[in-house]
């Protein structure tokens, strides 16, 4: 359960930062920058604190690591996209969040269905 509440946390500061961002952008917004805490809400806290609550279940490294990593990334990229917004610019930098962040969520997907997400007796965790 510690650690739905640290993927609460890290969802509340990417809202505070997102809202911060925003007050100092002079009028301007972004649905990016505003919408990017739902990332890590819905990819880390939901499912962590629904396997806390009803399946009670650990789950490998093989699996978190990658589905962590992915959604860090489109975390960053869904930031990133909203600061070119509210500059009027754009970069090219921006598919590449998007590609890797769903490649590594994929590989975390393929990783739990193929059977490699069981834990092991050495390294237990739960997502």
């Amino acid at each position: 359960m510690k650690k739905s509440w640290i993927y609460l946390g890290i969802s509340v500061f990417v809202f505070i930062f997102g809202q911060i961002y925003e007050y100092f952008s002079h009028g301007v917004y972004s649905s990016y920058m505003m919408y990017a805490f739902l990332i890590p809400f819905i990819g880390l806290f939901i499912p962590s604190f629904l396997n806390n609550l009803i399946l009670k279940r650990t789950v490998s490294d093989n699996v978190t690591l990658p589905w962590k990593c992915g959604i860090a990334t489109l975390s960053a990229g869904s930031i990133y996209k909203g600061i070119l917004e509210i500059y009027g610019t754009s970069g090219t930098f921006e598919m590449v969040y998007l590609i890797i962040g769903s490649i590594f969520c994929i590989m975390a997907a393929v990783f739990l269905a193929g059977g490699n997400g069981k834990t092991n007796k050495d390294c237990e965790s739960s997502l």
